[in-house]
Order: structure tokens, then C-alpha cells, then sequence
């Protein structure tokens, strides 16, 4: 069984899917058999920005040092 919470944290970054600024993002956590997980959407675009094992927390967002690039 999966479960989801989601959850709106303000957050200023450059969507690299839709090249828009944006003031918040929207961070999903999913709870499964291989443990939790948090996905980052665009709250403009809805697109996923990244999925980590770790919450990362806005004031490491804000540093700029998670950067959400495409490869």
C-alpha cells in the first residue's frame, strides 16, 4: 500500500521544464515497501523537478545548492 501527502512550501526557483519563475513547489511524500520518498513539482508547469530518498529542507533550497537541472 502507497500512501501521499502533499504539501505547498514557498520556495523562489527557475523551472527548468517550463523556464518560468516560480514562488513555491510542491513536495509529495510517498510512503511504499521500499521505504519514503519526496517528489518535487513545478506548481506552475506540474512537472516533476526531482525525487529524493531525503526531505530536503527549503533553507537548502534556498542556499542554491540543490539545483534541479535536466541531464
Amino acid at each position: 500500500m502507497m500512501t501521499k501527502i502533499l504539501q505547498k512550501e514557498p520556495i523562489k526557483i527557475n523551472c527548468p521544464q517550463c523556464k518560468l519563475e516560480t514562488k513555491d513547489i510542491w513536495i509529495c511524500q510517498m510512503d511504499s515497501v521500499i521505504g519514503k520518498r519526496y517528489a518535487y513539482l513545478c506548481v506552475n508547469c506540474e512537472k516533476l523537478l526531482g525525487i529524493s530518498k531525503n526531505l530536503i529542507s527549503t533553507s537548502v533550497l534556498l542556499k542554491g545548492k540543490i539545483n534541479f537541472t535536466q541531464n
